[in-house]
């Protein structure tokens, strides 16, 4: 992502990271990394068909943060299958990139994680509950649904 002009992340530590989605918009050249970000510039660029629906932009980031620290501590038991299965090569640079945002040696209670993550869809699942529709903001589609859904589809 550095050689074609990317921006990197910041990790918690103050690292700089690169990751994907990056997206190369050739209509403007705009070159724009972070799942977030992506949808906030096409939202400005692509206005026809708005996911921050009534300028919830702002709101949709508190969510995001807060759904995020509700579902990603549950991630946690998937780190050792995944070291497992990496090429011979692999696991030394996977742990020492992980290493900066997750603890090592990883300390996995499956049944407690496992009640951590059906904790954070329980809470997610009253949050969808409060609204007069099937989406976080009743009846409208949103970008929230997008972070929602695309967590889900990973984990399973």
């Amino acid at each position: 992502m550095k050689a074609i002009g990317a921006k990197p992340n910041k990790r918690r530590d103050g690292s700089d990271v690169y990751t994907v989605p990056v997206l190369s918009d050739p209509n403007t050249g705009a070159l724009v990394t972070d799942s977030l970000e992506i949808a906030c510039y096409l939202e400005k660029t692509y206005p026809e068909k708005p996911i921050f629906p009534n300028n919830s932009e702002p709101m949709i980031r508190v969510f995001d943060s807060a759904y995020m620290s509700l579902i990603l501590p549950s991630f946690k038991p998937m780190l050792p299958r995944t070291i497992e299965i990496l090429s011979p090569a692999s696991p030394k640079f996977f742990i020492g990139t992980l290493s900066v945002d997750v603890p090592f040696p990883l300390d996995v209670n499956f049944d407690a994680e496992w009640k951590l993550l059906e904790k954070g869809y329980n809470t997610a699942y009253k949050w969808y509950q409060k609204t007069d529709g099937k989406w976080i903001m009743g009846s409208t589609f949103s970008y929230a649904d997008i972070i929602v859904d695309c967590l889900h589809a990973n984990e399973c």
